[in-house]
């Protein structure tokens, strides 16, 4: 089915007023899910919704707390979110690093304490769109195996590199294969994944999203090596916030709650001007696209070029929402 975006915010906002939360924070939130659901990343948006309210009901999301900064050497920050709503908070830290940015050319915010962020493409995107360029990442419950091993030690967490252009190139990645969110609408929509996913209960590679849900062996982004990138971003955004690590995370916590994230934001105006960057930029894309096809039906893509066309598509049209879900959402 299809829902307009009015129609989805407004239930949204009913839920969290519903819940005691302030009007404006309520609306804003509201917005960002919808937002987030617009842009197709439904895994992240209108899916999230009820796993979301569950967290703020069982005390995880603290709707009234207002991140505070705790130190400050230059271009690099430290803040603590006090488990405030992430997405909210985590826009507003990637506002904080473009202000960095604006005085030293790059800023760094590295909050403790935060909650998910839902998509974290969306701040990658707000400070490209805004010319800079946006890198972030946050850490996770421990929700993977490390390579070699069939237990969950380490999280997905997600890596975000957006590049300012028209249009915005950005990648959105976990560390996995396959987001949990992806191998949600996958099952929903009875389909198998393109590619192995993670593994069965005998160790198989497998395609069935169903599977790798229930035992958690989901697969790390190119095997070893997405198992190495996820740790030392952990490590990172563990160091730089002085939070907790995806061990603290998952050994302290009943629930995925209190996690570290990093934003960054690269002033490149008074690096290169906007026509040489734009020539340069559209120089590596024909050289992309241009190469020889494997499928002459299937276009060469470029990361992140598709969500303005399947925005546009579902203002137009409505926003795509499975009616299990839809029936949870207005079940709230």
């Amino acid at each position: 089915m299809r829902v307009s975006y009015t129609d989805l915010k407004q239930q949204f906002k009913r839920v969290l007023l519903s819940r005691g939360v302030a009007e404006t924070t309520a609306d804003d939130c509201a917005g960002m899910f919808a937002d987030t659901s617009a842009s197709g990343v439904y895994s992240h948006g209108v899916n999230r919704f009820p796993r979301f309210i569950q967290q703020l009901d069982a005390g995880d999301i603290v709707p009234d707390a207002e991140p505070s900064k705790l130190l400050s050497l230059g271009a690099i920050e430290q803040w603590d979110a006090h488990q405030g709503i992430g997405n909210l908070t985590a826009r507003r830290m990637m506002d904080r690093a473009m202000q960095l940015a604006d005085s030293h050319g790059i800023g760094l915010v590295a909050l403790r304490n935060a909650n998910h962020w839902m998509r974290g493409g969306g701040y990658g995107w707000q400070a490209a769109e805004k010319g800079y360029i946006g890198i972030c990442w946050t850490n996770s419950i421990a929700v993977m195996p490390p390579w070699g091993s069939k237990e969950c030690r380490i999280g997905t967490n997600p890596l975000i590199v957006a590049v300012p252009g028209n249009p915005i190139t950005m990648v959105d990645m976990s560390m996995s294969m396959f987001s949990y969110g992806a191998l949600e609408l996958n099952r929903l929509a009875g389909k198998t994944l393109p590619v192995d996913g993670g593994f069965d209960n005998d160790g198989q590679l497998t395609r069935d999203p169903a599977t790798i849900e229930e035992n958690r062996r989901i697969l790390p982004m190119g095997y070893w090596k997405g198992s190495a990138l996820s740790i030392v971003l952990d490590m990172i955004a563990t160091l730089l916030s002085g939070g907790s690590s995806v061990a603290e995370v998952t050994e302290d916590n009943r629930d995925e709650y209190g996690v570290s994230q990093v934003f960054i934001a690269i002033e490149i105006e008074r690096l290169i001007d906007g026509n040489t960057r734009d020539e340069k930029l559209q120089r590596i894309m024909d050289y992309i696209t241009s190469a020889e096809r494997d499928n002459p039906e299937v276009a060469i893509r470029l990361p992140g070029h598709k969500f303005p066309r399947i925005q546009a598509e579902n203002m137009r049209d409505g926003i795509p929402v499975d009616e299990r879900v839809w029936a949870r959402i207005q079940a709230l």
